[in-house]
């Protein structure tokens, strides 16, 4: 069982939820509505920041997992790209969209993302946050601090 934080048993690929970088489905009127706000998943384990600026997407992410084991991005702007949006930073690509369900960050090639943005034990490779998680912006994305401003709690 996935106990959070302290307990977490699991990173991210033992969840089963690794998906190809380019399988992300859903429609894409999906994209219709603004998605900017705060994403929380896994008690707030799971944290996503979305700036959403129309053809670019401003986000952030912050994922603790198993012994204190951390994923986290810097801010990233990725581009509108199909049915989400995309960046490339270094070796890593990140793709960001929403599956009607969940909003979902697929980072590949899996071992290029998780050197550029996790910990020793951690690993990235597909997060799912629910949309039903989503709260409005606190602050401007740009004076929001993940480690500082209360988001998820």
């Amino acid at each position: 069982m996935n106990t959070g934080r302290n307990g977490c048993k699991r990173g991210l690929q033992a969840l089963g939820l690794a998906v190809g970088i380019a399988g992300l489905g859903g429609a894409s009127d999906a994209f219709a509505a603004d998605l900017s706000g705060v994403y929380c998943a896994r008690g707030g384990d799971d944290i996503l920041i979305v700036d959403d600026r129309g053809s670019r997407l401003g986000f952030e992410l912050s994922s603790w997992q198993g012994g204190m084991h951390h994923c986290g991005t810097g801010r990233l702007t990725a581009a509108r790209q199909g049915n989400g949006y995309t960046v490339s930073d270094g070796a890593c690509t990140l793709r960001l969209g929403s599956d009607g369900t969940d909003m979902v960050l697929e980072a590949a090639p899996f071992e290029a993302c998780k050197r550029q943005y996790c910990g020793a034990r951690a690993a990235l490779s597909t997060l799912r946050l629910p949309l039903a998680s989503r709260r409005a912006l606190p602050l401007p994305f740009d004076s929001i601090s993940m480690m500082e401003t209360p988001l998820c709690r």
